[in-house]
């Protein structure tokens, strides 16, 4: 069963990877495109994108920030926190690693408000990166083991080439894009049409390079990883036509959180499913019955992450009342003058996120409860 499973092109298995790791971001893809060929809706003058500026329709941002983007910050509590074994033999790690994000997150705001979510907002895109590189490593293991490095090399370059080349581009870019990671003016802006010009050129180059190599290696006889090249054709669809391509919000947006967050909380919820006897009693209990696991999962996320948006939008943001039934919080006008100290706090789950990502996924003999899941 072990062998076999290495030998299985798929992370979890055809049906799960094609649904829930590949066709989220092309879907969103392909809805972004057909919006533009339709016309893009215009945004409402209440809605709002991931911080404070006005960008999406309420009920499109409900969906994406707190329904997707920030639910799948929390199921890192599934991967982590909530799972005993990880819990005893990391505790040290997943205690302080917490308390230095706060710490780090102070500091950063002591220089400002720019200056900390520009500084996040480069952290956010190593971490969007990083996730879709796991995501490759772990479709290269399935391929055969030779003794040249040079294929997952290309891979890896390949990787790097087409989500590093659109934020490059958009830094490039004249006039910008009409969109931000977090808030306007996070990312520091070079405009020079020739620069960005041969950005735009070098990402074609590159794909059309990259895909010639493995159609080389294909005639070579070496058995290539499905999932693999589907993964990232996936990446390079997402982040050309979400950041190159179109340059529009709403474009943006669903491209980048929707390929982001969705696989993420999909590869959790197979683990805790896989782990489901390490969990508390309560989330064991749900785990056994497949349709209850879905919905008490999906349910912890948005609790947690309607509650982290409550308190945004009460003492930092404040502005929407209609969404969050908060108005007398609001009017009390309660932690004005406090955002150094709150903005750290309330941003610190985000954080945490960002860096014990970093740990939790990496194999070897400290992430012993990865055997037999991946």
């Amino acid at each position: 069963m072990e062998e076999k499973k290495v030998l299985s092109p798929w992370i979890i298995s055809k049906r799960f990877d094609l649904t829930w790791f590949i066709a989220p971001g092309l879907i969103s893809v392909i809805v972004v495109l057909l919006a533009n060929y339709f016309g893009f809706p215009e945004p409402s003058p209440l809605g709002s994108s991931r911080t404070s500026g006005n960008a999406l329709p309420p009920w499109l941002w409900l969906l994406l920030i707190p329904g997707v983007d920030v639910s799948h910050v929390y199921s890192t509590l599934f991967r982590a926190y909530f799972d005993k074994e990880v819990w005893n033999r990391k505790k040290v790690l997943l205690a302080l690693v917490p308390f230095l994000c706060f710490i780090a997150a102070l500091i950063l705001y002591s220089f400002g408000k720019l200056f900390f979510w520009g500084a996040m907002a480069y952290l956010a895109v190593f971490h969007f990166i990083r996730q879709q590189y796991g995501f490759l490593s772990l479709y290269a293991r399935t391929e055969p083991k030779t003794e040249s490095k040079l294929p997952f090399l290309l891979d890896k370059i390949c990787l790097y080439m087409v989500t590093g080349l659109p934020v490059l581009y958009w830094h490039l870019v004249p006039g910008g894009r009409h969109f931000e990671w977090f808030m306007e003016g996070d990312f520091y802006q070079y405009p020079n049409r020739s620069l960005s010009d041969f950005i735009h050129i070098l990402f074609w180059v590159w794909v059309i390079v990259y895909s010639l190599s493995q159609v080389y290696l294909l005639l070579k006889g070496r058995r290539i990883s499905a999932g693999k090249i589907l993964l990232l054709f996936n990446t390079a669809s997402v982040w050309y036509v979400g950041i190159v391509l179109l340059n529009d919000d709403l474009a943006f947006t669903l491209t980048n959180v929707i390929n982001h967050g969705i696989p993420y909380m999909a590869l959790v919820f197979a683990y805790s499913n896989f782990r489901k006897k390490q969990l508390p009693s309560f989330f064991y209990n749900a785990f056994r019955n497949g349709a209850l696991a879905i919905l008490t999962f999906s349910l912890v996320l948005l609790a947690f992450a309607f509650s982290e948006e409550w308190l945004w939008d009460s003492f930092v943001w404040r502005e929407h009342p209609y969404l969050f039934a908060n108005s007398s919080v609001i009017k009390a006008e309660l932690g004005v003058g406090l955002e150094g100290i709150l903005v750290p706090i309330f941003f610190l789950p985000q954080f945490t996120h960002y860096i014990l990502d970093g740990f939790l996924w990496k194999g070897g003999k400290n992430n012993s409860e990865l055997e037999g899941f991946l």
